[in-house]
Order: C-alpha cells, then structure tokens, then sequence
C-alpha cells in the first residue's frame, strides 16, 4: 500500500470514531472481525447464506475478478466491485462509500499473494462480516526472479504469500524502504491470471465459494462454471497454438512492469526486462544505471520491441524504447481489464487481444 493509501485509510478510520462518539445512544455491540493477520486466507468468517428473496451480495477486488465471478455466478448475486476496469490496483484509494461496500459484503472475492495490499486494513476499518475467498488458493506462486535486471528494486524482506498486513504495510512506506523502488508485493508474484490454467483453478474456487454460500443454486454455479471452463480450455490451447507462429529465438518480451511472469512460463516466452518491476504507473523512474543495464540487456538479446501495459506510465517505456533503438509495441492489457466496448472488455478478450498483439510485433 502506498503512503497515500494509508493515510487515506487512517483518515476513514478517524472519521468513524467521531461519528460514534458524537451519538447520544451508543449502537448495539457488533461482533468484531478477527484481526486478518490472525485468520487463515479463505475462512476469516461464515458469510450469511443467500435465500430464494434476497441475492448473495458479492464484493470483487478489481476487475479482472469481477469478470470470472460474473461468468459463474450470473443474475443469482448482487455484484460489486472495488477497482474498476482500466484503474490501477497498486494505486487504489479507498473512499467511504468503498468501506461502506465492504462491511454490505457477504462474500469478498480476493486474488491473494499480496496483491490487494491494501485489503487487511480496509475489512479491518469496515467492521465487515464477509467471508473473504482467496482465488489464488490451490495454484503454485511462481517467485520472482533475481535476475538483476528482471525488476528495478530490492527485496527488502521476505513474504509469506497468506495476508501480511504489518509486513507489507511496513515495508512498503517504512524504514525499510530504499533509494530503490520498494517492493509492492511479496516474495512471490501475485499475477497468477496470466495463465490461462490458473483461471481454471481460480473459476472452480468461485463455484464452490459461491455453492457453499447459496446452496439453493448449487446446480446452476456449478453449470456455468463447467461451460466456462470449457470456454477457458479452448482460450488456452488458441494461445498455444498462436504462440508457436512465433520463432523460438524471438520469444523474448520486455514489458512496462513485472507482470508476465505466468504468462512467459506457461507459453514459452523469455521476461528479458522489465522497467518498473511490480511498481505502479506512479512509481519513480528506475535510475540511469539501471536504464543503462536494461537497455544492455535489450540490444544483446536482440529483442526488437517493448510493450505497453494499461495501467502503467508510457513515459519511463518510451525512454527506454529511445535509448534501446526499440519500437514500442501495442498497449497490453495486464492488471485490469479494458473499459466496456474495447479489446479487453473481458477476461477472454483482453488475453486473445494480449497474443494476438504479442504476435503480431514479434514476426514482424
């Protein structure tokens, strides 16, 4: 969570502990949450089951999560998501009316792996009841490479990749920070939707979360997902297919942030750089010994182009594509899907977009 963030969350905090005590007649006691650094990922509470008159209310972190939800559980739920279509995650700020959404919760749909950074701290202010769901449950964190030019900053600190509130919170505006960019995330890479194979994994958590909570629609969670996942199957296997177009020699992508890492291992691609690491489109340019290293690396592996993301800052590419003799390639869809009406709308869509564009550049 970035210093904005945390103070923007201390505020919230503050502004409710003024509200109560202005009252004449203190509320009922509530039950209080268990503190999430104490609670295991997936079962930090018993959400409320749905009935045949009211929908399961259903929170998404951002949308790329939306989207899966949505696919699996159709018009049964009340869905609402938090970071929307072409914003940030790294960057979020919550607001009251975001608070408001997550104490309303009944189930909170998370990617986990200390990518909703600011998470711990938002269902603690929010006094939420929600079962929270870690859709990364069940797949294998890929690390993230040290490869000295693979992201421009350090490690300060190991994560585990189960919530971390205090670590990350402390690592990430405190002490520990360096000249360097500090580290958003954990020890491991939290990007695990770049491949298609974990989606499948990601989709069958959301059907058994979503059937457990709603059992009267088991059937029809579990129907949808079945299709979906056939859906996904055949996403999958068209990468492969399209991926193999491309000469083994110039499967090598340089890209704005770290965020490929999945993608890369599962469809044969080598990550020779990337520019801002894990960073988001606010972070502070990589120095000049670090573009000088980057741009060595780039000529030496004879790559020809570098990619945009859509959430992250053209600036930093552009000098990098400048001082490499690079082009600059299309705008990929990595931390967020793209508005409605364009290429990466859905989950689907923004990974054809994503290889199609990748192919396109690199047999050029």
């Amino acid at each position: 969570m970035n210093r904005r963030s945390a103070l923007t969350l201390s505020a919230l905090l503050a502004s409710a502990v003024l509200v109560a005590s202005a009252c004449a007649v203190p509320p009922a006691p509530r039950p209080q949450p268990t503190p999430a650094a104490d609670v295991p990922a997936a079962t930090a509470t018993t959400a409320p089951q749905a009935n045949a008159e009211t929908k399961l209310k259903v929170l998404a972190t951002f949308s790329i999560i939306a989207d899966l939800v949505r696919n699996v559980a159709g018009d049964k739920v009340t869905l609402v998501t938090l970071v929307g279509a072409e914003m940030d995650s790294h960057d979020y700020e919550p607001t009251p009316s975001d608070m408001a959404k997550v104490a309303d919760a009944q189930l909170i749909f998370e990617n986990g792996l200390m990518f909703e950074s600011w998470l711990d701290r938002l269902y603690e202010a929010s006094s939420s009841r929600a079962k929270r769901v870690v859709l990364s449950e069940g797949i294998d964190p890929r690390p993230f490479a040290e490869d000295g030019h693979g992201h421009a900053h350090e490690h300060e600190h190991g994560h585990d990749h189960k919530h971390d509130a205090g670590a990350e919170g402390e690592h990430a505006h405190g002490e520990a920070k360096t000249d360097k960019h500090a580290h958003e995330h954990g020890e491991f890479d939290p990007h695990v939707w770049q491949d298609v194979r974990n989606v499948i994994q990601m989709v069958s958590n959301i059907a058994q979360a979503l059937s457990e909570a709603d059992p009267a629609n088991a059937d029809f969670y579990a129907t949808n997902a079945e299709a979906y996942i056939a859906r996904l199957e055949a996403l999958d296997e068209e990468i492969v297919a399209l991926v193999e177009q491309i000469p083994e020699d110039k499967r090598k992508l340089v890209t704005s942030h770290e965020a490929l890492g999945y993608f890369a291992d599962r469809y044969g691609f080598k990550i020779v750089g990337t520019v801002l690491g894990t960073m988001s489109a606010e972070a502070r340019e990589p120095s000049a010994q670090d573009f000088a290293k980057l741009a060595e690396s780039v000529k030496a592996e004879g790559v020809r182009v570098i990619f945009l993301e859509n959430v992250t800052n053209p600036q930093v590419v552009e000098r990098l594509a400048k001082e490499a003799g690079i082009a600059i390639g299309p705008s990929l869809y990595t931390d967020a899907l793209g508005a409605p009406g364009s290429p990466g709308a859905t989950y689907i869509d923004m990974m054809r977009f994503n290889v199609r564009a990748i192919v396109e550049a690199l047999t050029k």
